[in-house]
């Protein structure tokens, strides 16, 4: 079977209602992670191999719209598949510091639950502001700051996200890149660990690099 390069502004259209379809059904699934592990994970592995096997973006010619609407779509996945410690709080607060590079695409993530909690979005500029939240997106525009941030933070049970150059081997817990047109992320557990989180093998697996 011969592999036809598609671009991604004609894969686009046609594959957008298959990715609502499976971010609903995978929505579902999520909030009975833990009654239903394998059912879950039935849909975990489905939604992300359409996301890593059908969507391709030529490195070139990539919209950066396309590419953030794609990036939003793996999110939630992050999210859905991590465990935090013991929370009391109905709502998890994802924050974007710095600049937003996903502009519209955010409203494919917000108000979505996961384990029975909402996701609330929050922006900011004030460090100070994030050992509030449970989730971070740590924009390209602070990454020279990473440090700081990094320290800030501590050893709080925080998810942080990027999609900067070696960001994971940084600390950052997962960091997502485009590598041979398509959409890939590094996962550092070590950080993970440290911050008590659990990031769920089925998740992994689709990692490109995991650092222990």
């Amino acid at each position: 079977m011969t592999f036809l390069p598609i671009k991604f502004h004609q894969l686009a259209h046609p594959i957008a209602p298959i990715m609502v379809m499976l971010s609903r059904m995978l929505e579902v699934q999520g909030d009975r992670l833990r009654k239903r592990q394998p059912l879950a994970r039935h849909f975990a592995v489905l939604w992300l191999c359409c996301i890593s096997l059908f969507v391709h973006l030529p490195a070139a010619h990539a919209e950066q719209p396309a590419e953030y609407r794609l990036k939003v779509a793996f999110l939630y996945n992050f999210i859905a598949y991590t465990e935090w410690p013991e929370q009391h709080s109905v709502n998890l607060n994802f924050c974007i510091y710095g600049d937003d590079p996903f502009g519209e695409h955010l409203q494919h993530l917000r108000g979505k639950k996961t384990n029975e909690q909402e996701i609330l979005i929050r922006h900011t500029n004030n460090i100070e502001d994030l050992p509030g939240c449970q989730i971070i997106f740590i924009s390209r525009s602070v990454m020279h700051n990473l440090n700081a941030i990094l320290n800030q933070l501590g050893e709080k049970p925080i998810l942080t996200i990027s999609d900067s150059p070696n960001a994971s081997q940084q600390g950052v817990v997962i960091n997502m890149s485009i590598k041979k047109g398509k959409v890939t992320f590094e996962a550092n557990i070590a950080s993970a660990k440290r911050n008590g989180l659990k990031l769920s093998s089925q998740l992994l697996r689709f990692a490109s690099e995991v650092y222990q």
